[in-house]
């Protein structure tokens, strides 16, 4: 059975354990593909708001330009001076920090008006526009129509402006009464606009690949960066965008995933999971090494309780036998003495060698009862007041006889110290009630009953409705030595016995005490 347990609880923990790892694995998996699916769907929010941010901020711009226009041509159309309409542009300019340069080209390509953040241009400032591409792209737009050029860099005099200042130039023509006069625009600067866009970690590409925002190390040079990069694991590295505004030149959006932060997530969580399941793969060795423990314990216990019930077993035999030989004895010795008595003539001496065979019975069926009952420490007194008063009745009155037993001992058991003595001064009672309680033919009843008390006391009333009691002898001080005997035995019962004078007959009331037995 042993064997058989260790190869079971092997199995078992084997199972189990490929289960716990099997199943974290999983969650590893499971969490690897979320969290890389969370980050793409971060890094895609990110480039969708961003697309709708230049987007509003485009349509804003666009909105702006189509308004200034609106405004030249009622100025034109109104003959209003060069002066104030250089005032009026100049104020839009002074409220809206995004732009830096407003003008107004005509349709051969020189400035007419220029507004600088800064200054007004004078006109001897105004420079020939008509070589640049926006001017050629925009003088061909038709009416409310809104041209936007690259994203690069601001020119001034035929070289990049420094500090860089990355521009978006939103240009329109303006008309009066229907005929083309030249066009207007605005030029953004750009960083203005990438502002909004600083909480995002992004990068934008112009639409000839240079980079006007986010690594700085690169600023306004060709990127390097390949978009489709991907990790060790297929994972992509950057999750791009391309924002085109109404079609025109396509710029690029790109975010790089936080591979850093999500390894760490992710060996963290591996951590956490692996060190659970292996904290759980030990819970349930430990678990099973104290079941097996407790097992063997009980295998022990089990051994041990069965050597014992093996020895009580062979006990109890040797009791069992030893009570058999006693009452064998018993019987042996009442054999001797009825022998012996059939050698007396005298009948006095003969009744005394009978009483005494009585007595010896009365302990003889003590050690039957024990022998034939499974349990050895106590007999059912009941049954052995009844054994014990029939024969006695039988031997004294024989088998015709008139008188009656009344026995009242409901569910009384006594162990063997208390029983001997107790049957020896039952059998005395008895003895004096068929002796002298009774004439030769005459009825009656010969009464037992044994009350529980309170536990160790208990109550013997005992007695016969017979002649009664001689009144000529001393019931305590007497010479008849069965009752110096019943009054010895009440003593050694740790008892008292007392006559019962309110009732016919010769009746006693007696109380003793069940002696704990020694071994």
């Amino acid at each position: 059975m042993g064997k058989k347990l260790i190869i079971v609880s092997v199995i078992l923990f084997l199972l189990i354990t490929v289960i716990i790892w099997n199943v974290s694995y999983n969650q590893v998996q499971t969490y690897t593909n979320n969290i890389m699916l969370v980050e793409n769907i971060k890094s895609n929010n990110k480039l969708v708001e961003t697309e709708s941010k230049l987007n509003e901020l485009y349509s804003i711009s666009k909105k702006n330009v189509l308004y200034i226009s609106k405004l030249i041509q009622l100025d034109l159309k109104s003959n209003t001076s060069a002066v104030e309409i250089e005032k009026k542009l100049k104020t839009f300019i002074d409220i809206d920090p995004n732009y830096f340069q407003a003008r107004l080209i005509n349709k051969e390509g020189i400035e007419v008006i220029r507004v600088d953040i800064d200054s007004l241009a004078s006109s001897n400032k105004y420079q020939d526009k008509s070589n640049r591409y926006y001017f050629k792209e925009s003088i061909k737009a038709k009416k409310n129509e809104v041209y936007i050029s690259h994203l690069d860099l601001n020119i001034e005099k035929q070289k990049i402006e420094k500090p860089y200042r990355p521009t978006i130039r939103f240009f329109t023509p303006v008309y009066v009464d229907n005929k083309l006069q030249g066009i207007v625009g605005l030029n953004l600067n750009a960083k203005n606009w990438f502002k909004n866009l600083d909480t995002y970690n992004l990068t934008l590409l112009n639409s000839k690949g240079e980079v006007f925002y986010g690594d700085h190390n690169n600023l306004y040079k060709p990127s390097k960066v390949d978009l489709t990069t991907k990790d060790a694991k297929g994972n992509n590295i950057y999750m791009s965008k391309t924002v085109s505004l109404e079609g025109n030149h396509p710029w690029t959006i790109y975010t790089s995933t936080k591979l850093e932060d999500t390894e760490k997530n992710l060996a963290r969580f591996k951590f956490e999971t692996y060190k659970n399941a292996g904290l759980l793969n030990l819970g349930l060795l430990i678990f099973l090494i104290i079941v097996y423990s407790l097992y063997i314990n009980n295998e022990n216990i089990s051994n041990l309780n069965q050597t014992v019930e093996n020895r009580l077993s062979e006990r109890d035999t040797l009791l069992k036998e030893i009570h058999h030989r006693v009452k064998n004895n018993l019987q042996v010795i009442t054999s001797l003495l009825s022998l012996q008595s059939s050698f007396i003539k005298d009948e006095e001496t003969k009744a005394l060698f009978r009483y005494s065979q009585y007595r010896i019975n009365s302990m003889a069926i003590i050690h039957e009862m024990l022998y034939r009952s499974n349990d050895l420490s106590r007999i059912n007194y009941g049954e052995y007041m009844e054994q014990l008063a029939n024969t006695m009745l039988i031997s004294m009155k024989g088998n015709d006889t008139n008188i009656k037993l009344d026995i009242k001992a409901t569910d009384l058991y006594l162990n063997l110290d208390t029983s001997v003595p107790l049957g020896l001064m039952i059998n005395e009672i008895i003895t004096n009630s068929l002796k002298y309680g009774f004439k030769d033919e005459e009825g009656g009843t010969l009464s037992i009953e044994v009350k529980k008390l309170v536990y160790p006391n208990f109550l013997l009333l005992i007695g016969d409705n017979g002649i009664g009691f001689p009144k000529s002898i001393n019931f305590r001080n007497t010479k008849s030595l069965g009752l110096k005997l019943i009054h010895k035995l009440a003593l050694q019962l740790r008892g008292n016995i007392e006559k019962d004078n309110s009732k016919k007959g010769t009746n006693y009331i007696i109380t003793f005490q069940e002696i704990e037995q020694t071994s």
